[in-house]
């Protein structure tokens, strides 16, 4: 099993009236470029132009960066980037939408079992050698 496609679990996801889709303040060329390269089929939207992701704070405005803290995880905090991971879940019941839920920082990993399985092996994640950044990447990344 490939751990980096979700393409096998949204298909158990879609039998139980659950859609797994990504947003991302890019174009969607960009976007629609992206999810090529890495062979994902689920649903993947551009938020461009819009303040969706500044709403549920994982983006941020040059101001709140210059300000040297920024809302993130529920909690003021230094952030360096204009862009922070976060997942968030949706309930769509008589036409309206309902925010249910949100995570960020570490509380993505659950989500991720790549990052499970390093876990629990000797090396685990081995983020002391090559940084929190530089231990994972795309899958046509890695050299061989």
């Amino acid at each position: 099993m490939e751990t980096d496609n979700f393409n096998g679990v949204t298909v158990h996801l879609n039998h139980r009236d659950i859609t797994m889709a990504a947003v991302s303040r890019a174009p969607y060329p960009k976007v629609a470029a992206y999810k090529e390269r890495m062979g994902w089929t689920f649903p993947w939207y551009s938020s461009a132009g819009s303040d969706f992701n500044f709403d549920y704070q994982v983006s941020f405005s040059s101001d709140q960066l210059e300000a040297g803290e920024v809302q993130y995880n529920y909690r003021p905090t230094r952030w360096s980037g204009s862009e922070a991971p976060g997942i968030s879940v949706f309930l769509k019941e008589d036409g309206r939408v309902y925010h249910t839920y949100s995570t960020y920082e570490r509380g993505l990993d659950m989500l991720n079992v790549a990052y499970h399985y390093m876990d629990i092996a000797p090396k685990g994640r081995d983020e002391e050698e090559s940084g929190v950044d530089g231990w994972l990447r795309r899958r046509d990344e890695y050299p061989d």
